[in-house]
């Protein structure tokens, strides 16, 4: 039985999803450890952050300023899934991604681990079609 032309976009949908999204976790935590000034250019200029139960309204500049304050982190990425939404006309679609993990605070090799979790919205990037920005986020750390 041949698989409807519906079906296939939905699966072409799928995978692309999943590469952006992978591409996107490698990067986005690399930088976040390591490279936070360039964390600004992640963010879409309105983004919504939710940090902890914490809104921050202020768009890219409260996420420079989160990410300035916070100590040094290490974080440790065990999953990851991302959904297509639904397609804007233009032949992109955003992409709901949920992450979970560890992440350390502070540069002590004993210091205790935090289970995290992370809901994010990428959106296409208007002047870079292959490239998503972050409209919407929600950090929550599990204790």
């Amino acid at each position: 039985m041949a698989q409807s032309q519906t079906s296939i976009e939905g699966d072409i949908l799928l995978q692309l999803s999943y590469s952006a999204a992978k591409t996107f976790v490698a990067n986005y935590y690399t930088d976040l450890q390591a490279a936070r000034t360039k964390l600004k250019g992640y963010y879409a200029p309105t983004a919504s952050i939710s940090w902890n139960g914490n809104d921050l309204s202020g768009g890219a500049a409260d996420v420079e300023k989160l990410h300035t304050e916070m100590p040094v982190a290490t974080y440790e990425v065990q999953c990851f899934d991302a959904q297509p939404l639904t397609p804007n006309g233009k032949g992109q679609c955003s992409i709901l991604l949920t992450t979970n993990g560890y992440v350390k605070f502070g540069n002590e090799k004993d210091a205790p681990s935090r289970g995290f979790s992370e809901t994010i919205t990428l959106e296409p990037d208007e002047s870079t079609p292959v490239k998503f920005l972050i409209s919407t986020q929600s950090t929550r750390f599990v204790f």
